[in-house]
């Protein structure tokens, strides 16, 4: 009873999610139709070698993030973490969040499995998953106040200033979720109901997660390390700007750096606002033509620099995916030749 009660709710979840998905993705396709399709497809077509430098961005983005990753593991296990394989990890854990329907949190579980997988402790593993994670929220509140700041400085917001304070308060939220429900007991809670669902399913291979809160404390007495990483989660939020830029420069519009900035920062905040939805779709697209409209942007171009994103997104995505799978077969090969050892997942 308990595994088809836990089989419904994953059903029922991924249900939502697609459904919420679909809607969207319909206001999406009447939005473009109303516009037209082949105007659409000769603006993205239009990007042609801009594409490269979005994804050349990107990838520095996803470089930052690693470095920024690198300073949250305690005890030896920063050194058994290089910068290149934590680099592919966040690679991994990115194309997961943006092409499968998981809330835009499965691909830091799958991290943390893999980590774990290759020698290192799950509390280990899971602890800077987490901190990373509440790092990278933490940081994109302050990107999008920085945005906000920059919306009243440089255009008349009008009711775009609404829907960008909403979206601030969302990020907010989610912010100081990750951090009081951390502070107040939240992840020695889940820590233990893990364990019960083990113990109930008389599987022990999460017998390991204990000691995730002890561990999680000790990475938050790194002030120095968790300071560097907060500066280079920010480094790479700010990078995101230079693919609005790319874009609009590819499709002729001349677009400013604290333009580009604000477009990029509260279409951010937009997609956060609907993890439930996979992907975002048709959330981002309609971030980037109510905050690009502010600029006079039509809504075609910002619904095609939008989906330059995607493509983006599909390019490094499904290598990404890819990737994974390769993670998971050395990682199969690894619990082989250690005979399945205690710790690991």
């Amino acid at each position: 009873m308990t595994s088809l009660s836990a089989s419904r709710f994953r059903i029922g979840t991924v249900g939502f999610g697609l459904i919420a998905a679909a809607v969207c993705a319909a206001a999406l396709f009447f939005a473009i139709a109303d516009i037209g399709f082949g105007q659409i497809r000769d603006e993205v077509f239009a990007v042609g070698f801009g594409l490269v430098g979005i994804i050349a961005v990107h990838i520095g983005q996803l470089a930052f993030c690693a470095l920024g990753w690198q300073q949250l593991f305690v005890g030896p296990a920063r050194r058994h973490w290089p910068f290149g394989p934590l680099l592919t990890l966040r690679w991994v854990r990115e194309s997961i969040d943006h092409l499968l329907p998981v809330a835009q949190i499965g691909g830091e579980v799958i991290g943390a499995r893999l980590l774990a997988g290759r020698g290192t402790t799950l509390p280990i593993a899971g602890a800077s998953v987490i901190a990373d994670l509440t790092i990278e929220t933490l940081t994109q509140a302050i990107f999008t106040l920085i945005g906000l700041a920059l919306l009243l400085v440089l255009a008349d917001p009008g009711d775009v200033l609404r829907w960008a304070v909403i979206g601030f308060g969302v990020a907010m939220f989610f912010a100081g979720l990750a951090v009081f429900g951390q502070r107040w007991g939240g992840v020695r809670m889940f820590e233990r109901l893990l364990l019960m669902i083990a113990e109930r399913l008389g599987w022990n291979r999460l017998e390991g997660i204990a000691g995730l809160d002890r561990t999680l404390s000790q990475v938050y007495t790194l002030r120095g390390r968790l300071l560097i990483a907060g500066f280079h989660h920010m480094v790479a939020w700010s990078l995101g700007t230079g693919e609005v830029l790319i874009a609009a420069w590819a499709l002729g519009y001349d677009i400013n750096v604290g333009q580009a900035f604000v477009i990029e920062s509260l279409a951010q905040a937009v997609r956060s606002a609907a993890f439930f939805v996979p992907g975002a779709v048709g959330v981002q697209e309609g971030g980037f033509v109510v905050v690009a409209g502010v600029f006079g942007i039509p809504a075609d171009v910002a619904i095609s620099m939008s989906l330059t994103k995607r493509i983006r997104e599909l390019v490094l995505g499904i290598p990404g995916l890819a990737a994974w799978q390769w993670h998971e077969l050395k990682r199969r090969r690894f619990r082989e030749k250690l005979e399945i050892s205690p710790g690991t997942v």
